[in-house]
């Protein structure tokens, strides 16, 4: 998935690391980071990948296999959201 989705995978990979907790108090004060050290380019990729990721992958299952295994996201957002598709969209609304 990291072929299909690079921006994506760098972003939530790179960002949402398991020592994320350590450089920031919050998720969206990792969003905020990426953004600001991103250029506009880097970030509408992340943007058109993750608008697909969102349209394609349908149950809650999937997403997580998505995220954590194949990803590597290291943000556990099932302790703070309802779904993994109400946290991507509002990282996408962040973004």
């Amino acid at each position: 998935m990291s072929k299909r989705f690079p921006a994506l995978f760098q972003f939530l990979a790179g960002y949402f690391h398991q020592d994320w907790v350590c450089d920031h108090e919050t998720e969206d004060d990792v969003i905020q980071s990426f953004v600001f050290e991103s250029s506009r380019e880097t970030i509408s990729q992340v943007k058109d990948e993750l608008e697909v990721v969102l349209r394609t992958i349908q149950s809650e299952e999937e997403l997580q296999e998505f995220l954590f295994e194949e990803i590597g996201c290291d943000y556990y957002y099932p302790y703070a959201w309802p779904s993994g598709k109400a946290w991507l969209e509002h990282v996408l609304s962040l973004l």
